[in-house]
């Protein structure tokens, strides 16, 4: 998921002091930190994941007859042209400051590593667009708008060491990061546009398609899941941030 990186990097970089700085931390406390940092750091648009959107291939396109000794012979004039199922799902948060939620919890410390639970939760727009062409030649084009709650649950490993470098009021923390695991799902998906149609109706065709999809191929939902909760874990892997505290804690004044 592209922009989770720096979202978790953002609501961890302000965690590690507030958990630093207390033995037992508040769950309730931290949440109510790292809400707005978490705010600031999510990307517009949240994700855009292109299925082969802008392939092309080389087709023929005419033939030029070329002199070769005494005889003149075709050849084929190639270019280079639009062809394929184009696809592409673009995710975007839907009023952030008021439907995201943010849960601290099982916050616990174990010798120099802290454990806590993260979990996310927004109302998000999932775009899907996809588009025939046949040598150049667009032959459909649609969009379904489909509304959901997703939510994200993380797993979070934290370790950090203060080092104090000389001249500075106060020591630099250097923070290493890990998500352990990862869970994505989502709630009452709303199907707002599909094949030419909004409203009411596009509500009953997507909320159809939806049902269809659990019963005849469950298993597509939960291989897009588990590939969802795969790229979690890859963007948000082990990281190492430096954060000196004497410019964090004057720009925060500001």
């Amino acid at each position: 998921m592209p922009g989770l990186r720096p979202t978790l990097v953002a609501l961890l970089v302000v965690a590690a002091p507030a958990v630093a700085a207390d033995p037992t931390p508040d769950p309730k406390a931290l949440s109510s930190l790292l809400r707005p940092m978490l705010l600031a750091a999510l990307p517009n648009p949240l994700a855009v994941t292109p299925m082969g959107w802008g392939d092309q291939r080389e087709v023929t396109i005419g033939v030029k007859w070329e002199k070769q000794r005494l005889l003149y012979k075709p050849v084929p004039m190639k270019a280079v042209r639009n062809d394929g199922h184009w696809q592409k799902v673009t995710l975007t948060a839907l009023a952030a400051a008021d439907s995201l939620t943010l849960t601290i919890r099982d916050v616990r410390i174990a010798g120099e590593k802290t454990y806590f639970r993260a979990d996310i939760g927004m109302t998000v727009r999932a775009v899907y667009e996809h588009q025939l062409w046949t040598l150049a030649k667009r032959v459909y084009a649609g969009e379904t708008h489909v509304r959901c709650r997703a939510v994200l649950s993380l797993t979070c490993e934290l370790t950090s060491d203060a080092v104090l470098t000389p001249g500075a009021l106060l020591p630099t923390l250097k923070i290493r990061a890990r998500a352990t695991e990862a869970k994505v799902g989502y709630s009452d998906l709303v199907c707002e546009h599909t094949l030419g149609v909004s409203g009411k109706p596009a509500e009953v065709l997507g909320k159809t398609a939806v049902e269809v999809m659990r019963k005849v191929a469950p298993q597509v939902e939960r291989d897009l899941l588990a590939k969802a909760n795969a790229a979690v874990l890859k963007v948000a892997d082990t990281k190492d941030v430096r954060v000196e505290l004497d410019k964090f804690l004057s720009k925060s004044g500001k």
